[in-house]
């Protein structure tokens, strides 16, 4: 199956959605119609601050997101999602490096990064390679399409304490250290994600 484009909304949340996540089984349903998606989608909230949430979602390519976007049809979509958003959003685009089981797992790391020298591109491809591989594709890695020196990373974790005890192995905690002197750490945060398919 090929790799998606997904698509990663970071976005101020309303205390309706962190009671009940299920208010935007609406918006899911109409955004499950378009063409290119594959569903499910996955919504959360931030472990360490509530007040943020993260909506995940595969399409089949950009275009056909960027189509939705300009459907007819995404005016009803936004009025679905009123209810959850708490004003601030931010979108990215990501293809990486393989298919994000991540989200699935029963907590998920979200981290950008940004390349501080697009010199240094190789070399912290190279670590995120290896990180990758050694956690069986578990953490994948990909430059945004927007800007190509901001990565997103999403780990799949059993806890937010079995990834800080991953990261606290002298190797990782060696890899990481020369990793975050090439790319500022933008955003690291858990989220545990609800799947909506739509239905």
């Amino acid at each position: 199956m090929p790799i998606p484009t997904t698509e990663l909304v970071i976005f101020d949340t309303t205390q309706a959605v962190r009671n009940d996540r299920s208010i935007l089984s609406p918006a899911f349903k109409i955004v499950s119609k378009f063409n290119g998606i594959q569903m499910p989608a996955y919504v959360g909230t931030q472990i360490e601050n509530p007040g943020k949430g993260y909506v995940f979602m595969n399409w089949d390519s950009l275009a056909h997101h960027q189509a939705m976007l300009a459907s007819p049809s995404y005016a009803t979509l936004l009025e679905a999602l009123k209810p959850a958003y708490g004003g601030w959003s931010k979108m990215y685009h990501v293809i990486f490096n393989a298919q994000p089981v991540a989200l699935k797992q029963p907590v998920t790391e979200v981290l950008l990064l940004t390349i501080k020298n697009p010199s240094h591109r190789t070399e912290v491809f190279d670590i995120l390679t290896k990180i990758s591989d050694s956690t069986k594709k578990m953490l994948v890695f990909g430059p945004t399409l927007e800007d190509k020196n901001v990565i997103i990373v999403v780990g799949g974790w059993q806890s937010v304490e079995a990834h800080w005890q991953m990261v606290a192995n002298p190797e990782p905690k060696a890899a990481l250290e020369r990793l975050y002197t090439l790319a500022s750490k933008d955003h690291l945060c858990h989220s545990t994600l609800t799947p909506f398919t739509g239905k």
